[in-house]
């Protein structure tokens, strides 16, 4: 009878904050529930993919990950290390690529608003709750709610803290090259 369309679109300071991640340093994944195209199209649309580096991006699922699980769990980590969309996964795929990833020596932060974020959230090495959205579980689970549930202010948290660290090392060169001259 008719074709019905809905459309959530990220907001508009989600793309600005994941260039200002990509220009630090910081790799963003996206891990979603949502159809592996849809999943595909949102991350191109942030600049997750699709910016040279990956022409060919695609979303590896949860039957993907299944099976690369079911190789061990070398062959899983090699399998998720290069891939940046995860789709139709579930609770324990996300809670294995976090796993996966720490196991290649990343420091994984991981974010989510609902119950089924929290077993990944409380094994990344930060987990970030929202603190709008968020579930009670989820917040429970994280080590750090985000009070405007805006992924700008992960990007900005992490400029203040190289800036802090930086200025504790500069502070160290100077206490520790006087007290080496005294």
């Amino acid at each position: 009878v008719g074709t019905v369309g809905i459309i959530d679109p990220p907001r508009a300071e989600v793309a600005v904050a994941i260039r200002q991640a990509h220009a630090a340093g910081l790799r963003v994944i996206m891990i979603t529930g949502d159809h592996p195209r849809t999943a595909l199209r949102i991350a191109a649309d942030l600049g997750i993919v699709g910016q040279g580096t990956e022409p060919t991006a695609r979303a590896l699922t949860g039957v993907e990950l299944d099976a690369l699980g079911r190789q061990g769990a070398a062959a899983f980590a090699q399998g998720v290390r290069p891939a940046t969309v995860f789709a139709r996964v579930a609770p324990r795929h996300k809670l294995r690529i976090v796993h996966a990833l720490q196991s290649g020596g990343d420091v994984v932060a991981m974010t989510g608003d609902g119950v089924n974020d929290a077993p990944a959230l409380k094994a990344a090495d930060i987990g970030i709750a929202m603190g709008i959205t968020g579930t009670e579980v989820t917040k429970q689970a994280a080590r750090m709610i985000l009070a405007d549930d805006n992924f700008g202010t992960i990007v900005a948290a992490v400029r203040e803290g190289r800036g802090v660290l930086d200025n504790i090392r500069k502070f160290l060169r100077y206490l520790l090259s006087s007290n080496l001259g005294e």
